[in-house]
């Protein structure tokens, strides 16, 4: 399985993400879109919370919910939504 985490809002950022940036995660890496590069610790924050939901192929109840977790930096209040990747996802 695999997951897309995109920055859904924020205050600012240090590491010049915008809202709608993402990066994708699987169980064995992590991937950014050609060109694009995203924050340490912003993907850092959120391989702990799902690395291990992600060797099935259908996602559990935490990730069906589509959950918002943060990027450790407290002012720059960064959001990711989580969300598994479909044939669907854009």
């Amino acid at each position: 399985m695999k997951v897309r985490c995109t920055v859904e809002d924020m205050n600012y950022s240090a590491c010049d993400l915008q809202v709608g940036d993402y990066f994708e995660l699987t169980p064995t890496g992590v991937t950014v879109p050609e060109g694009k590069r995203f924050c340490y610790f912003a993907i850092a924050a959120v391989i702990p919370a799902v690395l291990g939901r992600l060797d099935t192929d259908t996602p559990d109840s935490f990730l069906q919910t589509r959950p918002l977790l943060a990027c450790p930096d407290p002012p720059e209040n960064l959001h990711l939504r989580v969300e598994p990747v479909t044939e669907e996802t854009p």
